[in-house]
């Protein structure tokens, strides 16, 4: 009988796991169709997004990343789902982050390199225990595919904004290249219907070797895209791209109207002019150099005054230049504008030069203005005396009559 009991106990205990296997089994099939699964303590989870891309629009380095709402959603609708991303080119160290509740985010590459892009989904605390819910990563590359060597690119792009009001870009041909290539350039900025050429170039030798652009209405503090491709006969040529902020390469025009005002031998105070154009006269910056005997040194001013203090007793001239850039108020950067012209403060030894020359020049003046006045006055007596001489012709003569 006791054999017969532990049989029959040992039978229920096998039924109760198979129960208990086939019951889990349902709750994880469940779980994983609704988009979640309950662990022992519950534990919610979350799909990734689907379909995630990088599109490139042909916008010379804009694109869009875009994705779709992960599956099973619908199971959270009470929930806020948003979505981080990260992104960055692929040989940058840091990662660029966002989250946003939107299916789509457009951005600004480096397109000469790769670039790489990870999101998740992320589930508001109110709705799940009070913990943050993320799903795993969806990642995605892109990769913009080039004929031609890296020789081929242009060499040492620059581009400048002059005074804020036009752009110049130049380059140099790429290492080698046969001498039938030319190079054409592409620009866009947000707010441009389409990519635009060139309409200006600058040549050498009948090549393009710069761009002069337009007017770039509505282009500051925007994204402004460029791209640098060639054409050869006999070898392809790689593309160059580029991106600029303009008002962080402004190069503005340096002041002038130098002036002084000296209170006396040390304190001397030096005004200038805001330099001309559109700049704003909060947005610049001033770089001052002074040369006193054989020293110099170089300080900074937000303000077109300053006031100075001479630092040697015994010297005799004080120089200063100026020169001006865009400050951290109205760009992340900036050049500096050439220097001014240079304005020079002499000292004591202006007056002792002065004297110098006054002294003997006032003695020279006395001495013809004395001899002056004693010609006349001979002259004076001379004509007088002719004067009477002949009086007293004509007085003879009427005495004969």
């Amino acid at each position: 009988m006791e054999i017969y009991r532990s049989s029959n106990l040992s039978n229920l205990g096998k039924m109760a796991f198979i129960c208990l296997d086939v019951r889990c089994l349902c709750i994880f099939l469940l779980c994983k169709a609704f988009g979640y699964t309950l662990s022992s303590s519950m534990e919610i989870k979350v799909n990734p997004p689907q379909d995630f891309e990088i599109v490139d629009p042909g916008y010379l380095g804009y694109l869009y990343l875009q994705w779709q709402p992960p599956l099973a959603v619908d199971n959270f609708k009470e929930c806020t789902i948003e979505y981080e991303l990260k992104y960055r080119n692929v040989d940058s160290e840091r990662w660029k982050t966002i989250v946003t509740k939107n299916l789509h985010y457009k951005d600004g590459f480096d397109l000469n390199k790769g670039v790489e892009a990870k999101i998740h989904t992320l589930l508001s605390t109110h709705c799940t225990n009070g913990s943050e819910v993320r799903s795993s990563w969806s990642e995605a590359t892109y990769w913009k595919s080039e004929p031609g060597s890296l020789e081929t690119k242009i060499q040492d792009m620059d581009c400048v904004y002059y005074n804020w009001q036009y752009l110049l870009c130049s380059w140099k041909p790429g290492i080698g290249v046969h001498f039938d290539t030319n190079y054409t350039l592409f620009y866009w900025y947000e707010g441009l219907d389409n990519v635009l050429q060139c309409a200006d170039y600058i040549k050498e030798n009948g090549k393009n070797i710069g761009c002069r652009f337009p007017n770039l209405e509505s282009s500051d503090y925007k994204d402004f895209f460029i791209c640098v491709n060639g054409s050869s006969e006999s070898n392809p040529i790689r593309s160059s791209y580029f991106i600029f902020e303009l008002q962080n390469i402004v190069k503005p025009l340096p002041p002038d109207y130098l002036s002084l005002t000296v209170k006396n031998s040390f304190e001397i105070n030096l005004k200038w002019s805001t330099p001309k154009g559109p700049i704003p006269a909060r947005c610049f910056i001033y770089e001052i150099l002074f040369t006193e005997a054989d020293n110099s040194w170089m300080t900074h001013t937000v303000e077109n005054e300053m006031h100075i203090t001479r630092t040697l007793n015994e010297s005799q001239e004080l120089c200063f230049l100026v020169r001006s850039k865009v400050n951290i108020y109205c760009s992340d950067d900036g050049i500096w504008s050439e220097w001014s012209d240079e304005r020079c403060w002499e000292g004591d030894g202006q007056k002792e030069t002065w004297i110098f020359f006054m002294i003997p020049l006032g003695l020279i003046s006395s001495f013809v203005l004395l001899l002056t006045c004693l010609l006349l006055h001979k002259q004076k007596a001379l004509l007088k005396s002719i004067f009477h001489m002949k009086k007293e012709v004509f007085s003879h003569q009427e005495t004969l009559f």
